[in-house]
């Protein structure tokens, strides 16, 4: 049905930031109907949510991949392009900042950092697999 190799970290990243205006959109629906709350910070949270949602789906992906340093290479740029979208889709639909939402920066940086240490894990879990999967292994010898 799917073929998960073609699946690239541009479609991803449509993909994420596509599902996270629609949530989005509906959470500030809710919002203007007074059936939930009106607290910026919602908004803010569903978009620190789906750049979390991407970065797993873009690990989870990179294990598939035929070329793996071209996929993540093409995964730090669609992750960029991800977090700045995810950033600006915020501060449209809560009309508030980064800036004036406290610790929402920081939580950004924590998000930015996570991602480098765990497509890093996950590259280097894939190398070593590649590398043992290369290698001819023995029987080893058995005492008498």
């Amino acid at each position: 049905m799917f073929d998960l190799k073609k699946i690239t970290p541009y479609k991803q990243a449509g993909f994420v930031v596509g599902l996270a205006l629609i949530v989005m959109t509906i959470a500030k629906f809710l919002q203007l109907l007074n059936i939930t709350a009106t607290n910026p910070e919602k908004i803010w949270v569903l978009s620190a949510t789906f750049g979390l949602f991407f970065i797993v789906a873009n690990c989870l992906f990179s294990l598939n991949a035929k070329e793996a340093t071209k996929f993540w290479n093409q995964s730090m740029i669609a992750f960029a392009m991800t977090i700045v979208s995810l950033g600006g889709l915020a501060w449209l639909i809560s009309g508030v900042s980064i800036n004036d939402m406290g610790s929402f920066r920081w939580m950004y940086i924590v998000i930015v950092i996570s991602y480098v240490v765990f497509s890093s894990i996950v590259r280097a879990m894939r190398n070593i697999v590649d590398f043992a999967m290369k290698e001819e292994w023995n029987q080893p010898k058995k005492r008498k």
